[in-house]
């Protein structure tokens, strides 16, 4: 589609003003869209209207007031496409459905869920819940540790307030003195956080808030008030395999710990042998070669860490699967059983699944694309994490 001239020179240069690390995700999204608006318009070049709310609806919120900065000191006046812009959540998923769907995955993997709990906290972020990527998950481990944990993420839409303060609010957490809440509002004061994510556990309500950041420098979390002494310990272990840019903490409540998350941009370039080595200096087993081998397809990389224990309690290969069958569900029943059985709001079956070492062996995570978004989600981010690790 031709654009143009002067909008594709604007274009240029909007680019250029973007943050860098994310960069590789907003520039062919931007590029995309603007073609889809003058599609749309049937418009015959890529005009000026088409590039601005084009640029509102790919922007994330945290990112907007400079996104609007930056036009006017282009001499872009943006506030008069503003009634053109799209605005709101791009979902609409049923919420009763969705629950009745997490009641029906709790009983494939035969735990007990908890409506009344599921319903408080989707009421508490109904918004969210209704209208965000959504995805549900469940694991292999041992039926009475078992979960069904269903999340939504959110980066376009603003949380007013976030969403802790919301759990305090409605009950839903109580605040304690635990370094957990207080390296939560640390990561507020000093990253910058472009979404948010909350988990909820189908048999006690909410469980796990996520911390979306503009991909950031993992140098200045070690020197963070309320970091795990054993997030310290692992310093070493990060710069040795280039794991220098980290993407998401997620707070788990439930179980008072927390993970960091490494976004992989390409997955190609890593090898069973390097997966091996990260999983044996965490002090872990490695798995068959067919295993490890699937963990080098890895789009995401995660550690757990806690305050009770100098070591690191979990790491976590991610891989994603943009059809059901790419899912190795010989690896353990209750995934085959998840893959087949499970309920969506939408036709095609994505899904995720996680490989996760611990000092007593690995079990999997299988985790539903629920509407059909969270699968693209990650590999879009995954777009500004790292290349590879060592």
């Amino acid at each position: 589609m031709e654009w143009q001239s002067e909008v594709k020179q604007l274009y240029e240069k909007m680019v250029l003003r973007i943050p860098e690390m994310v960069r590789p995700i907003i520039k062919p999204a931007l590029f995309e869209a603007a073609e889809k608006k003058c599609t749309e318009r049937k418009g015959k070049n890529v005009a000026e209207v088409d590039f601005v709310t084009a640029i509102f609806e790919v922007t994330p919120a945290a990112f907007q007031p400079t996104m609007i900065g930056d036009l006017k000191s282009l001499g872009i006046d943006a506030d008069k496409y503003l009634a053109k812009v799209k605005g709101g959540f791009k979902l609409h998923n049923d919420l009763n459905k969705m629950v009745d769907d997490i009641m029906k995955l709790c009983e494939i993997t035969g735990i007990k869920g908890n409506k009344e709990a599921v319903w408080k906290v989707i009421k508490a972020y109904e918004p969210f819940f209704a209208g965000s990527p959504v995805s549900i998950r469940s694991t292999t481990k041992p039926v009475e540790k078992r979960d069904v944990s269903t999340r939504y993420v959110e980066l376009m839409m603003p949380h007013n307030p976030d969403p802790y303060t919301t759990a305090i609010k409605n009950g839903l957490l109580k605040k304690e003195n635990h370094p957990l809440h207080k390296m939560y509002q640390e990561t507020l004061e000093k990253i910058d956080i472009l979404g948010y994510g909350v988990d909820i556990d189908a048999r006690i309500g909410l469980s796990k808030i996520w911390t979306f950041t503009v991909p950031w420098s993992i140098d200045p979390v070690f020197s963070m008030k309320y970091i795990p002494k054993s997030f310290i310990n692992f310093r070493e272990h990060f710069k040795k395999h280039g794991l220098s840019i980290f993407s998401v903490f997620a707070f788990d409540f439930s179980n008072k710990t927390t993970n960091i998350y490494f976004m992989l941009r390409n997955p190609a370039t890593a090898t069973r042998e390097k997966c091996e080595r990260i999983v044996k200096e965490c002090g872990f087993e490695v798995a068959s070669k067919e295993i490890m081998e699937k963990c080098a397809n890895a789009a995401h990389l995660s550690y757990t860490f806690s305050w009770d224990s100098d070591k690191v309690e979990r790491v976590c290969f991610g891989i994603v699967c943009a059809h059901f069958k790419d899912v190795p569900v010989h690896f353990h029943p209750v995934m085959k059983e998840f893959v087949e059985k499970t309920p969506l709001q939408v036709e095609k079956r994505k899904f995720i699944y996680s490989i996760t070492f611990t000092p007593k062996g690995l079990y999997y995570k299988i985790e539903n694309d629920y509407n059909g978004t969270m699968a693209d989600f990650l590999l879009l981010g995954a777009k500004a994490g790292l290349e590879s690790y060592n």
